[in-house]
Parts: structure tokens; C-alpha cells; sequence
């Protein structure tokens, strides 16, 4: 039996059973929170969960990813819609009906949703990333040999967002929602450090990113670097797993001058984008992870 002929029952951060469906073109992920407040669990029960998909054709868990997200106004699909869902990136992009609805929905999403926060021109601005460079925080490390993986990844953001809080208290974790995308960065001045060793932190991020920097400094934080590893890595590039940027780069979501990383280490940074999943139906939010994935990519 192969992967794209079971569901699989994964462990969330929370340790909460989630329901992910896996196979080469997609995979998506539902919470257990989500699929219980939506019509896609007695679809999973009608195709058996655990076993054999025989029953099911390959096209059920798009058309029940669409069941639960699809906006009331618009309950069933249109043909090409149900085909965008379906479809593989290389599909879509080899039939003009499909890139014309593909981009369509997706610039219409983002003049109504995300222009108001990224701009216009998707580049962002101070505290809001931006979506058409290839630099993400979480899960695409640049490195993938295929589109798929990145544009699930895109799509699970798109889905729950980060840090969404949003969600009955029992299914938190870390005070958000157990489906969100989550990272914290500290303010470590709160947790106890003083001047001196938040300026010798700051000095010691100017080095990885290969600005210039207090050497005398760099070396009194030896003691501290420790602090930035866990979620930045050993070389600083970052750990996409925890949403831990690359500080190794010039990509700065807060700027990359001294008093502004000094204050990002001091006081910390926990931006917010909300969830989608009840906003957006399922073909939009599908247009937008191989819109904003083309985009990155220089498409």
C-alpha cells in the first residue's frame, strides 16, 4: 500500500491527532479542531480511515479540503475550479484556462487581503514580509527539487497563519492556536539581560551577517550565542522547522541596522497574519500558493 493510498495520523506540536492526506502532488494538513467543526470528517469516515482509499478517487482529499473551506456563497465549484484544485502546478501551468483562473483568483485575493499589509507590489515593509523574494521562514529552505513542497508550504501559512490566537483555549499552544505557524523571539531584556550583553548579542548578528561589527564584542557573547542557535542555527541561516530566519543574509523583517536588530533582540518580535481558512474557498487558496510561489521564483 502506498502513501497516497492511506491517511495518515500524525502527532501535532500539541499532541493533538491531526488528519494529513499524502501523495506526490499535494499534501494537506487539517487540524483535528478544524475537521471536527467542518464536513470533512464523515467524508473521511466514508473512505475509510486508516485503510485502502480504493473507494475514493485520487481527487476526494482536494474536493474535501474544498468542502471544508469552501465560502458558503460558493458551496460547489465550478468545472474549472474543481479542476484547478485537482490539477499539479505543471498541469495548471501547461493549460491557458487554468493560469488565467489560477492568476486571476490570486490577484484578486491579494487586492482585497494581503495588499492592505504587503503592498501592492507584495514587497512589504517594516514588520511585514515580503512575498516575491525567495526567503521564507518557514518550511521552503531553497532547496527543494520539485514546486510541490514549497507551495504546500505557502499554502499551510495561508491556511492558519502565524500566530493566530483565535481558537477555544483547550486547543492552544503556547497561547495559539495548535495549527498556526509559531515562533517566538524573546525579549531578552525581560528575561534578564543587561545593556552591555544585548549590545555584545547585537554585535555578534551584524558578524553573521557580515557587517561590521565590534570584534572585542563578538567575542564577550560567547557566552550568549548559545541563546540564538536553537532557533537560528549553528551558522545563523536559520531553522525552518521553528521559523527561525536566516540571519546570515540582508533580508531583514525589521530592519538590519544596529539599533534596530539591538531592539529586536532587547524587546523581541512576535508578528501576526491571520488565518485564511475560513475566508478564502479552497481553489483560491491554492492560486495563491502557486501565485505567490511563481512570484518568488522571478515567474
Amino acid at each position: 500500500m502506498s502513501s497516497r493510498d492511506l491517511f495518515i495520523i500524525p502527532v501535532s506540536r500539541t499532541e493533538t491527532l491531526a488528519v494529513k492526506w499524502q501523495e506526490g502532488r499535494h499534501m494537506f494538513h487539517v487540524s483535528l479542531s478544524r475537521v471536527l467543526a467542518s464536513r470533512v470528517l464523515p467524508r473521511l469516515a466514508a473512505c475509510g480511515l486508516l485503510l485502502s482509499l480504493a473507494a475514493c478517487s485520487p481527487e476526494e482529499p482536494d474536493q474535501m479540503l474544498g468542502e471544508a473551506t469552501e465560502r458558503q456563497q460558493n458551496p460547489v465549484p465550478e468545472p474549472l475550479r474543481e479542476r484547478l484544485l485537482v490539477a499539479s502546478h505543471s498541469t495548471i501551468e501547461a493549460e491557458p484556462a487554468l493560469m488565467e483562473l489560477m492568476t486571476s483568483l490570486a490577484e484578486t485575493a491579494i487586492d482585497e487581503h494581503c495588499a492592505a499589509c504587503h503592498g501592492a507590489d507584495l514587497e512589504g515593509r517594516d514588520g511585514v514580509p515580503s512575498l516575491v523574494d525567495y526567503e521564507w521562514i518557514w518550511g521552503i529552505t531553497g532547496f527543494e527539487v520539485s514546486s510541490a513542497e514549497p507551495i504546500h508550504q505557502i499554502m499551510q501559512t495561508i491556511l492558519y497563519g502565524i500566530r493566530d490566537r483565535d481558537c477555544p483555549e483547550d486547543t492552544k499552544s503556547y497561547g495559539a492556536c495548535s495549527d498556526t505557524r509559531y515562533s517566538e523571539m524573546p525579549a531578552y531584556r525581560m528575561l534578564g539581560l543587561d545593556e552591555g550583553e544585548l549590545r555584545d548579542l547585537t554585535e555578534f548578528v551584524l558578524d553573521l551577517a557580515g557587517h561590521e561589527a565590534d570584534v572585542e564584542a563578538v567575542a564577550r557573547s560567547a557566552s550568549l550565542q548559545g541563546l540564538c542557535v536553537e532557533c537560528h542555527g549553528e551558522d545563523g541561516r536559520g531553522y525552518k522547522p521553528y521559523g527561525g530566519p536566516d540571519l546570515s543574509d540582508d533580508i531583514w523583517l525589521y530592519g538590519g541596522s544596529r539599533e534596530a536588530i539591538f531592539a529586536s533582540i532587547a524587546d523581541g518580535r512576535m508578528g501576526v497574519c491571520p488565518p485564511w481558512w475560513d475566508t478564502l474557498d479552497a481553489a483560491t487558496i491554492k492560486a495563491l500558493g502557486i501565485y505567490l510561489y511563481r512570484r518568488s521564483m522571478g515567474y
